[in-house]
């Protein structure tokens, strides 16, 4: 199957979900600052123009996979569901509809309204696993009737009866879109509240993103299914029919969509009010702007043209105005995210542990987002900058240790006053408060590991050998430098 044809089927749910790379949605390659979407599949298709040549067993793309023995067991099944819904009158008329959607693992659809409406987001897969079934299921009664064109005749209810059965099926499926369009996230009045409810409105944008996404492609791929000659009038109302009915949910979707992204944008925005920061470690309004920019990004060719629509709409005003509008809101969110941790860093009680929290979240920053082609420029500034956060840390945290060994007021020290002895236990109280400070990153650790040894280990060698006829030290430079891989272990 061509991978622009088929249904994207979202992962297992998870925290910290990404969209998937077969996305439709997905991003092209480096460069694309365009801000509007692609062409779309369906421009290529003609209304009226002459049928397809088909016969029985025609797969275009996007079509079913299945074998055909399996395609034949699908299609007996659908007629047999069908047969069923004909000769039910009324109310009795869902049963078979209700029993296919169980069949398909999709009967809560039927009961939205007893879902926790914060679980919603976590039936995304199961409701496009769904849709794709009904979709290949209609692709197989379609491709059935191609066979009739060589004059394999089925028995079977007329078309118009199979197009009322599959509308019937997909508008007991549509309203969980409007349940995941009606999500209301609650409004928060703290910064950790701001950050918690951005996790939430992340994961709303992302279930928005794929049922968009699955509607579309179904949309645009059943206009390139076969025609059967003998139904070609019914065929082809039934497609426009079906393609229609998706397509009328993208307008709301793309609403919504947008609605959650400036929701997370005006989060981010607001969570300065996050408490006094205590540990160096990831703050999590870090992790949380991270996750939100590398969806924005993942999804960059459907949220740059929904994007581009609220600029125009004057819903969102750009900051860079040399930029597509969502370039502008992803640096925006990334300066702001600085901004933020640099407030941050005024709580801290001592600056060595406040820079030692900059160059962790900063280097965490660069590490997930500086491949990101719109943020090459923030991100080589980034990279000078975390340079200066730990030459700031050296200073700050070492430099006292070393200038015990270059700076003596008094004359004469001697003993426990000397400037050997000093530096001993400036090193020692140093080491044993930084030995419990966290540094996750292992290349980040090892590499602020050699910056302090190349600052102190040599410095100290040096002293010792300028002064071999009084020193008498009780470690030596080798000494210092074992101790210092093992801080930064939390």
């Amino acid at each position: 199957m061509h991978p622009l044809f088929s249904i994207p089927i979202p992962a297992e749910p998870r925290d910290g979900m990404e969209v998937g790379d077969g996305s439709s949605t997905a991003r092209p390659a480096a460069g694309g600052d365009s801000s509007s979407c692609s062409g779309t599949l369906s421009s290529t298709y003609t209304p009226g123009a002459s049928p397809v040549s088909s016969s029985c067993g025609f797969h275009p793309p996007g079509g079913s996979e299945l074998d055909e023995e399996a395609r034949a067991k699908n299609l007996g099944h659908v007629r047999g569901l069908l047969e069923e819904f004909c000769s039910h009158a009324g109310a009795n008329a869902d049963a078979p509809i209700e029993r296919w959607l169980s069949e398909m693992d999709a009967a809560w659809v039927l009961h939205l309204a007893g879902h926790d409406s914060r679980q919603l987001p976590r039936l995304t897969r199961s409701w496009i696993l769904a849709l794709r079934d009904i979709k290949d299921s209609v692709f197989a009664y379609i491709d059935g009737l191609c066979g009739e064109d060589d004059g394999t005749c089925h028995s079977q209810p007329a078309l118009s009866e199979f197009s009322r059965f599959v509308e019937s099926t997909i508008l007991k499926m549509l309203p969980f879109v409007d349940a995941i369009v009606a999500l209301n996230n609650t409004v928060a009045s703290t910064g950790s509240e701001h950050i918690v409810a951005a996790a939430e409105t992340e994961t709303k944008l992302e279930a928005l993103i794929q049922v968009r996404d699955a509607l579309s492609t179904a949309s645009e791929e059943i206009q390139f299914w076969p025609h059967s000659s003998l139904y070609y009038q019914e065929s082809t109302r039934m497609v426009d029919d079906m393609s229609d009915l998706l397509s009328s949910q993208l307008g709301k979707l793309d609403r919504a969509i947008w609605d959650a992204v400036d929701e997370i944008r005006n989060g981010v925005m607001d969570a300065g009010r996050a408490a006094a920061c205590l540990s160096p470690d990831i703050h999590e309004l870090t992790r949380s702007v991270i996750s939100c920019i590398k969806l924005l990004d993942a999804n960059y060719v459907l949220l740059s043209r929904i994007a581009y629509e609220a600029a125009r709409r004057g819903t969102f005003v750009p900051e860079i105005k040399n930029r597509a509008p969502l370039t502008s809101l992803i640096v925006e969110m990334f300066s702001c995210l600085e901004g933020q941790l640099v407030a941050m860093f005024q709580s801290f009680q001592h600056d060595s542990l406040g820079f030692l929290f900059l160059i962790n979240n900063s280097h965490l920053v660069w590490q997930q987002l500086h491949p990101m082609f719109d943020l090459e420029f923030p991100m080589a500034v980034l990279n000078r900058r975390i340079d200066d956060y730990i030459q700031s840390y050296l200073q700050v945290s070492w430099g006292p240790v070393l200038s015990c060994l270059y700076y003596d007021p008094r004359p004469l020290r001697l003993g426990r006053y000397s400037p050997l002895r000093q530096f001993e236990m400036e090193f020692q109280k140093v080491y044993a408060n930084q030995r419990l400070w966290k540094v996750p990153d292992p290349e980040l650790r090892a590499r602020l590991r050699k910056a302090i040894a190349r600052k102190i280990t040599s410095g100290y060698a040096k002293f010792l050998e300028d002064n071999r006829a009084t020193a008498t030290p009780r470690v030596t430079p080798g000494e210092l430098d074992e101790r210092l891989q093992e801080i930064f272990e939390g």
